[in-house]
């Protein structure tokens, strides 16, 4: 464990030192990713204006699920962005390096860039979710209160644990076809549906974001553990797919590196 928290930080090291020397673009990311922030809770507002709620949930609550979207997506940009550069190591060679490194090459791979735009978007996603939670916990007594803020970090974990699992499919993927791209973006445009609450969506869409693309468990079942009204079996259920697709993940990544070709082959 050791060995492998000295390889991220001097990762982590470089990552910063190369965007710092890129100072005007880190800039003009981070404006961008506040920029569309905002806008989201703009757009938000501007929903509520019209209906008094939204699927049964008030404007903070709807709030809490787009903070809890932040809190796990970010979290995953922040550790696993160096998975998006794998289709470029691959052709570039780099991926022969890092599987006769002394760590996993997964590790390698997914610590190759640490994101510290993101870790700087999430620092204000935090103080919002902590001015947001005393409006949604009210007066809870100390052993619930406990139970749910437990519960809920427990779930975001989980959440995490889903989009690392997530990320390493298509990284096997990108090992067998040296294409990425498209297979990204598709995962991005499905994990924004988790701004809002699933109970949005149809009965039959919400079973899709649950079973097939997992992000209703990664967003709104944490979100919901601490609203209180997620069931003991659906946590139960969170955790079983989530270690389902972990090993169904690294499963994949262990095939994939079976039919890898170095670039001097």
């Amino acid at each position: 464990m050791k060995k492998y928290t000295l390889v991220w930080w001097k990762l982590a090291e470089m990552s910063f030192l190369m965007q710092c020397a890129n100072r005007w673009s880190s800039l003009g990311w981070l404006g961008g990713k506040i920029v569309r922030f905002v806008f989201f809770f703009i757009f938000l507002t501007a929903i509520f204006r019209h209906v008094p709620n939204v699927a049964g949930y008030s404007l903070t609550q709807v709030t809490f699920f787009y903070l809890t979207f932040n809190i796990v997506d970010i979290l995953a940009q922040l550790f696993f962005r160096g998975i998006y550069m794998i289709g470029r190591d691959i052709r570039e060679g780099d991926m022969d390096f890092y599987l006769i490194q002394p760590v996993h090459p997964l590790f390698r791979i997914s610590s190759n860039l640490i994101d510290f735009l993101d870790f700087l978007t999430l620092i204000p996603v935090l103080v919002l979710t902590g001015m947001v939670l005393p409006k949604i916990l009210g007066a809870l007594n100390f052993p619930e209160l406990t139970l749910r803020l437990i519960l809920y970090g427990l779930l975001c974990a989980n959440g995490v644990t889903i989009a690392f699992s997530i990320h390493v499919l298509i990284a096997s993927l990108t090992v067998r076809t040296q294409q990425m791209e498209s297979t990204v973006w598709l995962y991005r445009d499905v994990a924004s549906l988790g701004r809002f609450p699933s109970d949005v969506y149809s009965e039959l869409f919400r079973a899709i974001l649950t079973f097939v693309f997992p992000i209703a468990v990664m967003v709104s079942f944490p979100s919901k553990a601490l609203l209180g009204i997620l069931s003991w079996d659906k946590v139960a259920l969170a955790f079983f797919l989530s270690s389902i697709l972990l090993a169904l993940s690294l499963g994949s990544w262990k095939s994939a590196l079976k039919h890898y070709c170095s670039v001097s082959s």
